[in-house]
Order: structure tokens, then sequence, then C-alpha cells
């Protein structure tokens, strides 16, 4: 089977978890004796093979390229949403790579800077289509659905616009599959891939077979808890530190809070709390940061379609404490005890003041080893390619 996927961003260009689960795949598909090939985006075009996968890198052909944090006027990202909503500047492109490649599924995963006339290229060429939901980039140009510090219930008027053709080309692609229940349906009742068949299918990890249901208590009398990933509002850092801004030293905590953010955000977040049990970690490998903490927190206020962090915080061994939104509480359903509502400021709080009076509480967090397997790379491919040869079937 040849399998030609598509997605915004590849190695080495990354921002969040689907460029890393996309990879993930390719490569295991590969493994698996599948022909695989990638179509990404660049500033300049080029092509290359990275683990035994051919890789097309295309220039975008936008106005900017929008994925190194500079600042755009408003008239600028108007523009470049208008011209992503059906772009056909990679036409011939796209065309050439179908004719060389063959491709029998076309694989489509993030779309921003494609836009999703990729799929009708696909049809035309009599390519079966499978998408996979990682974001929100079909309802919302800036594919996140998170407006002034809240989630949107329903769409804006911007949005809805700008979204219109989106809709309508999602039916005719041949299956659709969330990263989570949550992110899956939200498309649905929005009137999306009407008629199309649908799944789940969770995103894969690697592991090891032996992850404990029970965890050991932290180690000294301090506890560490840790945060790691994009540092913005929409992930809830400054909600994180405003809430640990109400203990102080004889709570016996530290917080480390690992990611990347310009030096004016930095300044505002240490501004929120200048607790010297507060360290700031910048860029950092996961296993490192992992090694130096007991319990991980993820605080997202929008939401996440999967919530990738959760799973890899589990795989090694910590407690989660997460946020009731998006797709991180299905991940968290069997410890409804470490979850909380970001919207209600007080509700972390609590979950916190309970873990400094009662420590023995973070032995509850469980997860189920068989539930797990799910979770694995090897498990999530081949639900994968058994959709595909269904949908080529």
């Amino acid at each position: 089977m040849k399998i030609l996927i598509v997605n915004t961003l590849y190695s080495p260009y990354k921002i969040g978890g689907a460029e890393i689960s996309v990879q993930a795949l390719a490569e295991e598909f590969s493994i698996n004796g599948e022909e695989v090939g990638v179509l990404t985006l660049g500033k300049e075009d080029s092509q290359y093979i990275l683990n035994d996968i051919l890789i097309w890198r295309l220039k975008i052909e936008n106005n900017f390229w929008p994925f190194d944090d500079s600042n755009r006027s408003t008239i600028n990202k108007l523009f470049w949403h208008i011209s992503d909503v059906n772009n056909k500047m990679y036409d011939n492109k796209i065309k050439k790579i179908f004719n060389v490649f063959k491709p029998d599924i076309l694989f489509t995963n993030n779309l921003s800077g494609f836009s999703t006339h990729v799929w009708s290229l696909a049809k035309s060429n009599n390519i079966k289509i499978v998408h996979t939901l990682r974001d929100y980039y079909l309802q919302c140009p800036k594919t996140v659905k998170f407006k002034k510090g809240k989630n949107c219930n329903k769409l804006c008027f911007d949005c809805k616009m700008l979204s219109f053709l989106k809709k309508e080309a999602s039916k005719n692609i041949d299956f659709v599959i969330g990263i989570s229940n949550f992110v899956l349906q939200d498309h649905l009742k929005e009137g999306y891939f009407k008629d199309v068949p649908n799944q789940v299918i969770y995103n894969g990890f690697k592991f090891n077979d032996e992850i404990f249901a029970k965890k050991e208590l932290p180690q000294g009398e301090t506890i560490v808890f840790g945060y790691i990933g994009q540092l913005n509002k929409s992930k809830g850092v400054e909600l994180l530190l405003n809430i640990f801004a109400h203990f102080d030293k004889s709570d016996k905590w530290k917080l480390k809070i690992a990611g990347k953010a310009d030096e004016n955000y930095l300044k505002k977040l240490k501004q929120i709390n200048e607790s010297k049990s507060v360290e700031f970690l910048g860029f950092v490998n996961s296993s490192d940061f992992f090694n130096k903490i007991d319990v991980l927190i993820v605080p997202s206020l929008w939401n996440e379609p999967f919530g990738r962090v959760v799973l890899e915080g589990i795989i090694k061994n910590k407690v989660v404490i997460g946020s009731n939104v998006g797709g991180i509480k299905e991940l968290l359903s069997e410890n409804p005890n470490f979850l909380f509502d970001p919207n209600d400021k007080d509700d972390l709080l609590r979950v916190l003041k309970s873990v400094f009076s009662n420590r023995n509480i973070l032995q509850e967090f469980s997860f189920n080893p068989d539930k797990l397997s799910k979770f694995s790379l090897k498990n999530t491919s081949l639900q994968y390619l058994e959709v595909f040869k269904k949908t080529l079937a």
C-alpha cells in the first residue's frame, strides 16, 4: 500500500504534539512494510529522505511564513486566512507528486497552509482520502476555537465565513478519524463529515510494558510539581502560577515549568508568582524533566483535542492532575479526583490543598495497564492500516 501523508509541518519543524504523532505513525507504517511519503510545508522547496521516508517539502504559498512567532498586522493575518480557505497555488506541484508516487491513500492531518483543496486534487485523481482531526482548523482559522480567554461554544461570524467551504469539502472524503471522541463529536455536531464513516483512534506512544498502576509517594518532604509545554495563556500557565501563589514555603513544594517563551511574556509570568519555589527551566528534554518531578499538572484552558503530555506523564509513572476539558478528561476518566474545572479558579486550589493535607491521596492515582495498550504506537498504527484497507475495499 502506498500512503502519502499530508501535514502542515514535519521534522525538523515542530510546534506541538501533532508533528510528533504524525512522524511516529509515518515511521511505524514504513516498519510495517508500507511505502510511505510525506508532503509538508517549508520556506523553500526541497526533497529528502528521513528514516527511509521520502519527504516533499513545498514552499508555502501565502503572504508570510506563520510559524516563526513574528508579529503580523491584523490585515496581513486576514489575507493569509482568506488565501488559506481554498489555496490552489500548489496544484501543479502536488499533481506531479501524485504522478510520481501514485498513492493509494492520501492521509491528511493538519492542513493549515495547504487548505482543504488538497482533497479536491486527490478526488480528481481517484485517490482515497482519510483525514485525522488533530486541531480545529476546519472550523476556526486559528485552529484552536479559543478567544478572549474562553473556549468558543459556537462559531463567530468570521469563522463561519472562513470555514463554509471547508465544511462543504468535508463531505467528500472517505473516512474521518478523531484523536479523541471530543474532537470528533465537536466536528460532527457542527455538521462536518456528513455521512462519512468515522472512528476514534488515540495517539500512539512507544513505551515499556511495565507501567505501574500504583504510584509511589514523593521521596523527601517536598513535593515537586511540574508543567511542560508551550507557555501561553490558553495552556493555563498563568492560572497555574496564580494558584501556587496561595501557598508558602511551609507547604513544602516546588514548581518546575519547562517550555519556551519570548522574554516579555516570560517576564510577565515571573511577575505573577515571584516565589523562589518556582523555577523556569526553558526548553528541556522531556525525559530529563520527568525525572525531576513527582506530579505533572496539565492546566489547559482550551479544549485540547488530545493532550499528549498527559500520556507522557502516565508512561513516566507520574501522577497527573489535569483540566476536565477536551480530550484530557477522556485520558483521565479513571481518575476523576485528579481533574479540575479550569473555569473555576478555586477548583485547582481545592485539588492541591487536598494533596498538601494528605499526600497519601497521590497513591490513589492509577491507570489500568491493559487500557494503556490501546495507546501503544504499534496498536495505533495497525488501527490506521485497517481503516486504510477498509477504505480501499
